[in-house]
């Protein structure tokens, strides 16, 4: 008796080691574990960022695991509350007015609706000029994006609005260059696109930027654009944020975030992918991008259906955290050594160094 359950013990063990193996590398269910939008959206709460704290738990709420929490809704409903009261929206639409920025939409559009106009290019301009003439530091960015703008406010004129783009686009990279989220590159390239507009008199040579910009703006709003341009390198990664947003919509800035940039890096791999498998991905953050892109996009869709049915087996879905702790703290040496030490203890080792040890 003793050694039928001594050897139904050794194949469990040989057999649960080849599952693990196996379902760490052609699954790698270990690795996709939901995010808790949680302890971020408190953080956000704490630094009195709503706006922020409101947009990413929003995100997690459409997916069913954080929906169905009490304790997210209930966070949500706050910060909902908050951002609808009326001394909120008054303190934000003067911090925009004050300080040039602000994480709301009305902050931010009492911070650039001057902008839009051609009095905010004069502004600017008779701002700079005060500021040299006293032998003061002069902002190269502003004064270059002013002239760019009163030669685009002449075009609208001409055009009859068709500079309008331009403009919008000359607004809000001032509101970047306020709030110091305009990379040194595009600095750099509208200090020399604005003495070469000295001689030209055209903004045909920037229509590219502007149209790049204003893409993002349309996809993704004021607030994401001036997050996702800070973070361009030069103006091939600014087109091929513009491309994203079309693709990803208001979605873009959130998945990128998800993803630690991944979406962007191997663009051209995700775009196999339909764009509800991305979602269901960033859910579990970075790595369920990486199990997507080495499993494919079949596999993955089986490992989530997977998980969700093992997860109701055992009490609570206790035996499903124990598989989970087991393919994440085991090594593969580990696994490979008990199915070695277990088939050699199988085998019937005994009788083999008797018959060895017999003298023929």
């Amino acid at each position: 008796m003793f050694r039928f359950f001594y050897t139904l013990l050794l194949i469990s063990l040989i057999a649960l080691s080849a599952t693990l193996l196996y379902q760490k590398h052609t699954y790698a269910y270990q690795t996709l574990v939901h995010i808790d939008p949680l302890p971020h959206t408190k953080a956000l709460i704490a630094k009195e960022k709503y706006a922020d704290a409101d947009e990413y738990l929003g995100y997690f709420m459409t997916f069913d695991y954080v929906a169905d929490s009490k304790e997210a809704q209930k966070l949500f409903h706050t910060i909902q509350e908050k951002r609808g009261s009326l001394r909120y929206k008054s303190n934000k639409i003067l911090e925009g007015i004050r300080t040039g920025s602000s994480d709301e939409i009305y902050g931010q559009a009492s911070a650039i609706g001057s902008d839009f106009f051609l009095i905010g290019d004069l502004r600017d301009l008779y701002i700079q000029g005060k500021h040299y003439l006293k032998h003061e530091k002069v902002d190269n960015v502003i004064l270059a994006l002013s002239s760019i703008g009163i030669v685009a406010s002449a075009g609208t004129l001409v055009s009859f609005g068709a500079s309008s783009p331009a403009k919008g686009s000359i607004s809000l990279l001032k509101l970047a260059k306020r709030t110091k989220r305009i990379p040194l590159w595009l600095e750099k390239y509208l200090v020399r696109q604005a003495k070469q507009l000295k001689k030209t008199k055209n903004i045909k040579a920037l229509k590219p930027l502007f149209k790049n910009v204003d893409t993002l703006y349309k996809k993704v709003g004021l607030k994401n654009t001036l997050q996702l341009l800070s973070k361009t390198k030069d103006m091939h990664g600014l087109k091929s944020l513009s491309k994203l947003s079309t693709r990803y919509g208001k979605e873009s800035t959130m998945l990128l975030k998800l993803s630690k940039g991944r979406l962007l890096k191997q663009s051209k791999y995700f775009k196999q992918f339909d764009k509800s498998t991305i979602r269901l991905a960033s859910s579990y953050g970075d790595n369920g991008y990486k199990t997507l892109l080495k499993s494919g996009e079949k596999n993955f869709l089986k490992s989530i259906k997977r998980i969700k049915a093992y997860a109701k087996v055992g009490y609570k879905g206790q035996a499903w955290k124990l598989f989970i702790w087991l393919l994440a703290h085991i090594s593969d040496a580990m696994l490979i050594a008990i199915m070695g030490i277990s088939t050699l203890l199988l085998l019937p080792l005994k009788k083999i160094f008797i018959r060895r040890s017999k003298p023929y």
